[in-house]
């Protein structure tokens, strides 16, 4: 790859649908696009934060980067324009979960706010919150069909939430540890937590 990288640690990566290109997020405050192809940078979105970058997702039509960070901030970026598109407050605390609602115009963000959030990327606006985390919110997964959110905490509190009945229908409690990330298997029947205790829960 040629092209100046990050200038601070990375914390944020993520592959493009088409898995042509990487997108990448850390504490220099900048988002980075990387093409395999031409092995070289394809833009840099520089001071795109106030704070440190914690994730960055690719939407699924790979023209749009989503990122948030610790200073309760979500911005959308087109790929096309190479240009902020959107811009998405409510969150209080650094937002360390975001994922998209798969094939569609919505995504999930977690906070330390202990808050979850789902938004509506055309508008901007928060189209439901979900409230009943005691700690930091570390991450949030859609389903793949799309119907439900898992979250997870600092305090090992694992959530299911139903977003038709805006309902929470699961909890799990994991025990004395914190929960750092989670993800629905295919067929969204098994759900991975991974913790600070170096295992990977089920």
């Amino acid at each position: 790859m040629t092209g100046e990288g990050h200038k601070d640690w990375i914390s944020a990566v993520d592959f493009h649908p088409a898995g042509s290109h990487l997108v990448t997020g850390g504490a220099d405050k900048c988002i980075k696009v990387w093409d395999f192809i031409n092995s070289s940078i394809a833009h840099t979105f520089t001071d795109c934060f106030a704070g440190a970058i914690w994730k960055t997702k690719f939407h699924d039509t790979g023209d749009f980067v989503l990122a948030s960070a610790d200073d309760g901030a979500i911005k959308l970026f087109d790929l096309n324009s190479l240009k902020l598109r959107q811009q998405f407050r409510a969150h209080t605390d650094s937002v360390n979960g975001l994922n998209f609602q798969p094939f569609t115009n919505f995504f999930v963000s977690g906070s330390a706010d202990k808050t979850i959030s789902i938004w509506d990327m055309r508008t901007g606006l928060t189209v439901q919150t979900f409230y009943g985390h005691l700690n930091t919110v570390n991450d949030t997964q859609f389903s793949i069909g799309g119907q439900y959110v898992a979250s997870c905490d600092s305090d090992g509190i694992v959530k299911v939430w139903d977003i038709r009945s805006v309902q929470e229908i699961n909890t799990v409690d994991c025990g004395d540890i914190v929960c750092q990330s989670l993800s629905f298997d295919k067929n969204s029947k098994n759900l991975f937590i991974g913790c600070n205790d170096r295992e990977i829960k089920v």
